[in-house]
Formats: C-alpha cells, sequence, structure tokens
C-alpha cells in the first residue's frame, strides 16, 4: 500500500510536538492562568445548576457538561475570567473542537463575540458540519 511522503523540515525547525511544549511553557500552568481552587469551586457550582451542554443541546443531543467554557476567550483578562456572564456549559468535545474553531473565526474577525455561544448559529452549523453522527 502506498504511504504519504515525509514533510520536509529544516534541522533547525522544531518539530510540532517540540512547538506545542514551548508554547505550554510560555503560557504558564493551569493554576498560573487563575484555575486556582476557586475557580475549582466555581465551576463545580458551575456545573451543577447547568449540567448539560448546550451545543449539544443546541442539536437536540443530551451530554453532559464537562468543562466550563469562557464564552469570549479571556486572555488572562481577569475581569473576565471571573465575569459569571461570559460562561457557558460545555462537553469536551463542543470545548476543544467546535469552540477552537468558533476563536479562530472571531480571531480572525469573521464573527462577532455573540456567535461564540455554542448554540449560536454559527456553532450550530460547525456541530453538523463537523459530527457526522447528526
Amino acid at each position: 500500500m502506498p504511504t504519504m511522503p515525509g514533510i520536509f523540515r529544516p534541522k533547525h525547525q522544531p518539530t510540532r510536538e517540540e512547538q506545542r511544549r514551548d508554547y505550554d511553557r510560555r503560557r504558564g500552568s493551569a493554576r498560573a492562568r487563575g484555575y486556582d481552587a476557586r475557580w475549582d469551586r466555581e465551576a463545580k457550582a458551575f456545573k451543577f445548576d447547568h449540567p448539560l451542554c448546550l451545543g449539544c443541546h443546541a442539536v437536540g443531543r443530551i451530554r453532559a457538561t464537562e468543562v466550563v467554557d469562557h464564552t469570549i476567550p479571556h486572555k488572562s483578562d481577569m475581569s473576565l475570567f471571573w465575569d459569571r456572564a461570559n460562561r457557558q456549559p460545555a462537553c469536551q468535545w463542543h470545548h476543544d473542537v467546535v469552540k477552537q474553531k468558533l476563536e479562530r473565526l472571531f480571531d480572525a474577525g469573521k464573527i462577532d463575540a455573540l456567535e461564540l455561544r455554542l448554540d449560536s448559529g454559527t456553532a450550530i452549523r460547525l456541530t453538523r458540519e463537523m459530527d457526522p453522527s447528526l
């Protein structure tokens, strides 16, 4: 069976794995970014109050909340980080797949902040495109 040819990478250029490790080192730990014991308590209470993933609910699926997502990325803005109105319940898949795509579109200026919600029209369309089981 044919195999895909290797990708050219100059020896001085780091691999993707090395790039990811370097990014994580510069970014700091979750605790250093504000995800401390206080956050753990608030996230637990939020999950209790919002037990279902917002994105799944929007497409008629029931899945438990696994992640408390900051609707608008806080990027170390602690007032935005602690803003309770800036939170939405998400399953791991919606947080890791759909929300990442939404944030890239937002950063590129292609969608506004309201479209970062997992029940927005853009999020619903992306969910349906990216999940073949729907």
